[in-house]
């Protein structure tokens, strides 16, 4: 006799850090809240580093990682306190897409991280230690939108912005905008 066992096929993890937030982000907006939002800060510290804060909202509720020297570990501990506040999956199967278990250099796709770090570098360069770049993420319905990137900087008389598809779209062309400013 032969039996048949079904099977359902395993959803396949996101290839980065940053899809696996884009994907919670998304499972929240369409399962909790419209309104949900993924927010990134970079900053500039007193050694010339970068700092980073990130926010996952949606509803009524703010999860923060404030004051992470790097992007990874900002999304990392941003993670731990949304899962430790809040239960966002309400299955095992959306549960797999969890921005978990990346490794520090998986956390955004090679270009991206290029044209991240290269926007960042630009900016410490033109703006030394006053400036703020936000980076957002929104799944709103035109995919050209859901990505935004603001630069502010000189005391806030410096703000320029980009939107795209892709965290690498939104970089670019803020970049391209933000060029005059760039002397």
């Amino acid at each position: 006799m032969d039996d048949t066992l079904p099977t359902v096929p395993v959803p396949k993890r996101p290839e980065t850090g940053f899809m696996a937030w884009q994907a919670t982000i998304g499972y929240i907006s369409s399962e909790h809240s419209p309104d949900a939002l993924l927010t990134l800060t970079a900053y500039p510290l007193e050694n010339g580093g970068v700092g980073w804060k990130a926010a996952a909202s949606w509803a009524t509720f703010t999860e923060e990682s404030p004051d992470i020297s790097s992007l990874p570990d900002a999304l990392r501990t941003l993670w731990r306190e949304v899962d430790r506040h809040h239960t966002i999956f309400r299955s095992l199967e959306a549960g797999l897409k969890r921005p978990v278990s990346y490794k520090d250099d998986q956390w955004l796709d090679v270009e991206t991280k290029k044209s991240l770090d290269s926007l960042i570098q630009v900016i410490q360069k033109a703006f030394g230690g006053d400036w703020r770049l936000v980076l957002v993420y929104q799944p709103v319905a035109n995919p050209n939108a859901r990505v935004q990137a603001r630069l502010i900087a000189r005391h806030d008389t410096v703000n320029s912005g980009g939107r795209g598809a892709t965290l690498r779209e939104a970089c670019q062309l803020l970049y391209r905008n933000a060029a005059t400013e760039f002397k």
